[in-house]
């Protein structure tokens, strides 16, 4: 079907219809002791063609351009692991250098994820044993060793192009948006373009962050604003 003129902009910044809640109670959102909720939505996703890479440029730029952000004129990069992120910043006139939206791609040219921040990587179980391992992460909190993505990937029995990302610094981020609400329109709006994702339901939970992340993001907006 795609998607339709954007004079409704506002209905992208809306959780997915079918999202299931991110919560321990609910394990439809999870992909790990054998919960299969969000791998079946991957395998329908993996049965539908690939769209190609500037089409999804194109369709992102456009979005940002009816968000009030700067399209990005060229977005795809080259070694994405070897990102300077404090450069990109500077060089986009970012608030923060998480003010990013990144996308990465599977060999076989399908949309992996739709993500935001400074964390590009092409994590990916080396077998099924790893799944549920849990371990403690530089941040001091326990979490999973693998990324929700990368298990998805795995058990598609399909391996991330590692050669190339799409990055969107988001520069100018209107007030009334944050660089999650721009994930989530993006991850949405190419939903409804008929891009398949992979990790389908990713863009629509919000980020995990702590208190004095939130108020660096806070000092950071607002000084960038002054």
């Amino acid at each position: 079907m795609g998607a339709g003129p954007m004079e409704n902009l506002e209905r992208y910044f809306i959780c997915y219809p079918g999202t299931p809640p991110y919560d321990d109670k609910n394990y439809r959102a999870s992909v790990h002791y054998g919960s299969r909720y969000r791998f079946e939505k991957a395998e329908a996703q993996a049965a539908l063609p690939p769209v190609d890479v500037e089409k999804i440029i194109s369709l992102v730029n456009a979005f940002l351009g009816a968000a009030g952000v700067p399209p990005v004129e060229s977005p795809r990069v080259s070694n994405p692991l070897e990102i300077d992120y404090p450069q990109v910043k500077r060089a986009y006139g970012l608030a923060d250098k998480r003010d990013i939206v990144w996308m990465k791609f599977t060999e076989d040219g399908y949309l992996g994820v739709v993500a935001s921040g400074d964390d590009i990587n092409f994590d990916i179980p080396k077998d099924a044993s790893e799944y549920d391992i849990r371990v403690k992460k530089e941040n001091g909190r326990k979490d999973w060793l693998h990324n929700t993505s990368g298990i998805l990937i795995h058990k598609l029995k399909k391996k991330w192009d590692t050669s190339f990302a799409l990055v969107f610094p988001l520069s100018e981020i209107p007030n009334e948006y944050t660089r999650h609400d721009l994930e989530r329109g993006i991850g949405n709006y190419l939903i409804e373009s008929d891009v398949p994702i992979l990790d389908f339901y990713s863009h629509n939970y919000p980020p995990v962050i702590t208190q004095q992340e939130k108020l660096t993001s806070i000092f950071n907006k607002t000084f960038h604003k002054a």
